[in-house]
């Protein structure tokens, strides 16, 4: 697991400041995030957790502009890249962005690579559109970049189709297809789902070299918190769209604030019990056109006070730790917040 850091300390590659993303209905819009902010420097790692349906993957396509159109657009907020605002770019000046300064390895590989297209035909796309190459040279490239990412007989490879490959060696194909325009962020949307253990711990491998050797900014979108520890700098825990807790990776594995991410990390399998009951959180994320009035996770959290179920938190934060939630800020005098023994003992991080 890796040290903590500091939050505000190094200059941005990534921002994203009070970020909403709705999605068109037939008669109003749905807010499926909500008021997002958070920042990532150049070469950093950041983690962004909760369970399906909590906004992950759509905050991943607004930063790539591919929201789903004309229904999906960004109703609020901005997100700058480098400094530079992408939020209102139109798709043109976004396609010249998207493969040479972000990409994105998308979760299914098998869908998202072509089937008619060889190999070596879909990874020369990057590079024709934002790369003066020759043939030859893309052709050169191609292979160096497949055998960098330890993908054997690539001079074959190249000419073969996606179904004749496996699902650990599509995903390495994804891999290499986001990094051969070299880009300053990588965004990850559950790289290793479906790849069995040995291949997923190769990808995660790939993707932390990756970071290392080109100082590439990764984003990881993932419900394995294990997988976070393992890689991260930070992480962002998301639940209905918003985040409810923002820290350093080791901060958040050592002292988690938030009652859902609690209740995250205690439900992580502990291989080290060969008895015992599975912790799980109690009820599903909410519809977003049947969110809970006050906090989103006042009907699941068993510290749930009145003021949960009628205001919304705010966010407090030290500097390095961020919350939204009641039981963190500062209640007046007469009101302070008792958290039961037992509550506690069952909401417990396993050590």
């Amino acid at each position: 697991m890796k040290e903590g850091i500091q939050l505000s300390t190094l200059k941005p590659l990534l921002e994203i400041r009070n970020l909403d993303v709705s999605f068109r209905t037939q008669d109003s819009s749905l807010r499926i995030v909500h008021g997002l902010n958070l920042t990532l420097a150049q070469g950093e790692t950041i983690g962004i957790v909760g369970e399906s349906g909590s906004g992950k993957s759509v905050t991943s396509l607004a930063i790539m502009g591919l929201l789903p159109k004309p229904t999906g657009f960004i109703s609020n907020g901005e997100i700058l890249l480098d400094g530079r605002k992408i939020s209102d770019l139109k798709e043109k000046e976004m396609r010249e962005l998207r493969g040479n300064d972000i990409s994105m390895i998308f979760q299914e590989p098998m869908t998202s690579l072509n089937p008619v297209f060889t190999i070596g035909d879909q990874l020369s796309e990057p590079l024709k559109r934002h790369k003066k190459m020759s043939r030859k040279e893309r052709r050169t490239r191609i292979i160096d970049m497949l055998r960098t990412l330890g993908i054997s007989r690539p001079e074959k490879i190249i000419d073969e189709y996606p179904h004749q490959l496996s699902g650990g060696m599509r995903q390495r194909i994804m891999i290499s297809l986001a990094m051969l325009g070299e880009p300053k962020l990588l965004i990850a949307d559950e790289p290793t789902t479906a790849l069995d253990v040995t291949i997923q711990a190769q990808i995660l491998d790939l993707i932390r070299t990756i970071n290392k050797q080109k100082n590439t900014s990764v984003m990881l979108i993932t419900h394995d918190l294990g997988v976070v520890a393992e890689i991260c700098d930070k992480v962002a825990v998301m639940y209905a769209g918003e985040i409810v807790e923002y820290t350093d990776v080791r901060t958040l594995f050592d002292k988690p604030l938030h009652p859902y991410t609690q209740g995250l990390i205690a439900s992580m399998p502990n291989m080290n019990e060969r008895k015992g009951e599975l912790y799980s959180i109690a009820g599903n994320v909410p519809r977003p056109t049947d969110l809970p009035k006050g906090c989103h996770f006042s009907t699941r959290c068993m510290y749930a006070m009145d003021c949960c179920h009628e205001e919304a938190p705010p966010t407090t934060s030290n500097g390095c730790h961020s919350v939204r939630c009641w039981l963190h800020v500062d209640q007046p005098e007469g009101h302070s917040v008792e958290i039961e023994e037992e509550k506690n003992v069952q909401y417990a991080v396993r050590s």
